[in-house]
């Protein structure tokens, strides 16, 4: 008679734990197979949970919807800005990085995250 060994025992993650393991593995530079086995999870768990985030968001469910927001100064980071005019926000994914002009309307913006957003 052979013994096959069952698979790991199922573990519950909390919704922070997920929520702070997807960030992680959203970071530039990361690997998610490094970051899955650095949790003793799989990277297609991983991936699966990634996945199920995004597709959440897109379908108006926000139960993982931490994401991360850096600023950065412009010029060298000496700390200061030579006025609100030449200032413009950047918003970077994966795959793009939309710079938006000083003075764009939130109907503009909108219309441009939609058009990449059905892109993407």
């Amino acid at each position: 008679m052979d013994v096959i060994p069952a698979g790991r025992a199922r573990r519950r993650w909390t919704a922070e734990a997920k929520a702070r393991i997807i960030a992680s593995s959203f970071e530039a530079g990361a690997n998610v197979a490094q970051i899955a086995r650095a949790h003793d999870m799989l990277p297609q768990q991983l991936y699966a949970w990634r996945h199920e985030s995004t597709v959440g968001k897109r379908a108006g469910n926000e139960r993982l919807g931490f994401v991360p927001a850096v600023v950065e100064v412009a010029g060298g980071g000496d700390g200061e800005s030579s006025g609100k005019a030449d200032q413009e926000i950047v918003i970077r994914t994966a795959a793009v990085a939309i710079h938006v002009p000083p003075g764009a309307s939130a109907d503009h913006i909108a219309r441009v995250l939609g058009a990449v957003r059905q892109v993407g």
